[in-house]
């Protein structure tokens, strides 16, 4: 059993924002490994670092690491339970001063919640308090190339955004399949803003797919580009053979909003 300690109980009575890229919870086990959650960190770097640091978990049960890698520094807390290790993985930019009491504190709060089969959403909103959500988007929309609006997220004050959000999906698969046809889709250009007064969509386009964010032009960050690059990683990887046999049911696509609130608040 993991017990939390008066100490550790106080800070996360009163959670601080910890300056890291990103977390992650795995279940590790003799012959299996499954990433049970990830922020910041995306799938294909998990899975390279539970290939490289689940021998060392396993021979040592329980305990921490830390590592350099590159630029990045690996912090890895983990417990055994019978014949299962629960590790959480942090990773953020080297020379970063982490308070790693907080960081301890979270770790076992997070192992904790994971074996008495917390939600998925508690542990998204305790990995929040560390790594917080990016504000000031209108809107999210997942859009086909074919014109098809798989998922679309919108803030509750843009009543006019949610009545017409179809069309709008249908016009930014218009205007990026014109600009291909203007441009050169194998030019190496590609549209990737869409500028109004005080607001622009942000577009990207992966593997056929669109991802277009409402933002004001004020608030975009290096923290927005990376948070959409891993909403696209995540999409593609849950559902890329979904959208290739497209059969028109989009309730496939709800579970998504829970990938959705890690990054962005809407």
């Amino acid at each position: 059993m993991i017990v939390l300690e008066k100490g550790h109980q106080d800070l996360l009575d009163n959670p601080t924002e910890m300056d890291l890229l990103g977390v992650g919870i795995v279940s590790i086990t003799e012959k299996n490994s499954k990433i049970i959650y990830n922020k910041g960190i995306s799938r294909s770097l998990m899975k390279d670092l539970i290939t490289l640091y689940h021998p060392d978990i396993l021979e040592k049960k329980e305990g921490n690491l830390i590592d350099l890698l590159g630029i990045f520094t690996v912090s890895i807390h983990f417990y055994s339970l019978d014949t299962e290790s629960i590790a959480i993985f942090y990773v953020s930019e080297k020379d970063t001063l982490i308070n790693y009491d907080i960081m301890t504190s979270v770790s076992r709060r997070l192992a904790q919640m994971y074996y008495s089969n917390a939600p998925l959403s508690s542990i998204n909103d305790m990995c929040n308090m560390i790594i917080p959500r990016f504000e000031g988007l209108s809107a999210l929309f997942i859009i086909s190339t074919t014109g098809h609006t798989l998922f679309a997220k919108i803030r509750d004050d843009k009543a006019l955004i949610s009545e017409n959000y179809i069309q709008i999906g249908g016009f930014l698969s218009a205007i990026i399949m014109f600009s291909n046809e203007v441009i050169g889709k194998n030019s190496g250009d590609t549209l990737q803003a869409i500028n109004f007064e005080n607001q622009q969509f942000i577009i990207s386009v992966k593997d056929d797919i669109i991802f277009a964010c409402l933002l004001d032009i004020s608030l975009k960050s290096d923290n927005f580009e990376r948070y959409m690059d891993l909403i696209a990683e995540e999409f593609l990887d849950q559902f890329s053979a979904s959208v290739k046999d497209f059969n028109g049911d989009l309730n496939q696509f709800h579970r998504f909003k829970l990938v959705i609130d890690k990054y962005f608040c809407l």
